[in-house]
């Protein structure tokens, strides 16, 4: 592959092997990403604006200063992500029917933020401003929701998911039975 250009703008990249490559202070803008290996890439203080992924492999890509603003995720495997090393100031992102595995969303502002139909497993929402998040049809294995904003968040017809209510605001969030008695867990009862 040829050395990789620093901006780009409104192209679709196809089939591309980025995989362990150093796409540092790259720029893309309105990009279409479609069938890409950007495992293990270092995205350090890479810019991604308007710009959309689709069955991509994002395992243990390198994600330090990286700029996420309007970034769509579709059908993408995403392994090991630390999500909370981007810059937070325009941090917009939505994920449908991915695979989010091992991902740490920690200290993100992610207001009305999607995981539509996503696997999002053994990952990290810590101090996550989630609200009105839509986390419908997502199965929830293992995901750990610490002391977020779930506010208006769309659980309904998730599963699996561990959600403490002591520990989360979950005012108005919406929860589909019977995936819903898992909010009791917290307080250590038994449902007859």
């Amino acid at each position: 592959m040829p050395e990789i250009e620093k901006n780009i703008e409104g192209q679709t990249v196809k089939s591309e092997n980025f995989s362990k490559k150093n796409m540092e202070k790259c720029s893309f803008t309105g990009c279409a990403f479609n069938s890409c290996d950007f495992s293990a890439t270092v995205l350090r203080n890479s810019k991604f604006c308007s710009c959309t992924f689709s069955n991509c492999n994002f395992s243990l890509v390198k994600l330090d200063g990286c700029r996420l603003q309007d970034v769509q995720f579709l059908d993408c495997k995403i392994t090991g992500a630390e999500f909370f090393k981007c810059d937070k100031t325009f941090f917009s992102a939505n994920f449908k029917n991915c695979l989010l595995q091992y991902c740490n969303f920690s200290d993100m502002n992610m207001k009305n933020s999607s995981f539509n139909g996503s696997k999002l497993k053994d990952s990290h929402f810590t101090n996550t401003m989630l609200k009105g998040a839509d986390f419908s049809s997502v199965d929830l294995l293992g995901t750990v929701f610490h002391n977020c904003d779930l506010c208006n968040a769309d659980f309904s017809s998730s599963t699996q998911y561990d959600i403490d209510p002591r520990t989360n605001k979950i005012t108005k969030a919406k929860f589909s039975f019977p995936e819903a008695a898992g909010l009791l867990r917290a307080f250590d009862i038994t449902l007859a």
